[in-house]
């Protein structure tokens, strides 16, 4: 489902400058008092890290395992499962081409279904790759550094909690979304004759599995942090 992507998008576009606002108002409340300039840096700098957790999250699992989800899908299942659209544009395509007004100097030698395939399966691969191991690097270097500089008692202020509701509010609707159009597309895939294309259920469902331990992470996060507040 090609609409998929712009969704999460806008997801990450819209949900993460609420982390920003609100980090800026935890650092007003700070500066209301005899606060040194520090400590407003401090916050600023906390920010920062969970602002570049939740892309580098985004990145290594939306964007990078999820896509070589989809590849190991298409091998698996078949290609058709993951690569719907390959087989929409070739049928295209082809029926383009047996059009009588179809530009003469257009008709050169096109690329089989099996090319375009191979070519699919080889960009998703190569871009897989490349986001998991950029989201995983940032990842893992912004992880360290946020508890490094980290009291224990800032693990648990309104900064934390605001960045764990964040991450839930953003995984929930991406797990609900991709879940919602990848089971009843793979039911279709699996119980329908349908024309080769037609359904491939094998990125949002890529998606879905990916995103759910995260979020299900995030919502267990967010409860026990608000459990250990209120105590």
């Amino acid at each position: 489902m090609d609409i998929i992507w712009p969704i999460i998008g806008g997801l990450f576009a819209l949900m993460i400058p609420v982390l920003i606002i609100g980090g800026i108002i935890y650092l007003l409340s700070k500066l209301g008092g005899v606060t040194s300039i520090t400590f407003s840096f401090r916050a600023a700098l906390r920010v920062y890290f969970y602002v570049v957790l939740l892309i580098s999250i985004g990145l290594f699992s939306i964007g990078g395992l999820s896509t070589l989800l989809k590849v190991g899908f298409g091998e698996i299942v078949g290609p058709e499962f993951s690569y719907g659209e390959v087989y929409q544009e070739h049928h295209y395509e082809q029926e383009e081409r047996q059009r009588e007004d179809y530009p003469a100097h257009l008709d050169g030698d096109p690329r089989t279904l099996p090319e375009r395939i191979d070519l699919a399966i080889r960009g998703n691969i190569i871009n897989g790759s490349s986001m998991a191991m950029i989201g995983l690097s940032l990842l893992i270097v912004h992880y360290f550094g946020r508890k490094w500089m980290e009291t224990k008692q800032e693990s648990s202020d309104m900064m934390r909690r605001v960045y764990l509701f964040v991450g839930l509010i953003i995984f929930t609707l991406v797990t609900l979304i991709s879940l919602t159009a990848g089971i009843p597309e793979t039911l279709r895939y699996a119980l329908l004759g349908n024309e080769l294309g037609e359904e491939s259920p094998g990125e949002t469902l890529s998606i879905a599995i990916v995103a759910l331990p995260i979020w299900i992470f995030y919502l267990i996060e967010t409860i026990r942090k608000e459990r250990a507040n209120r105590t």
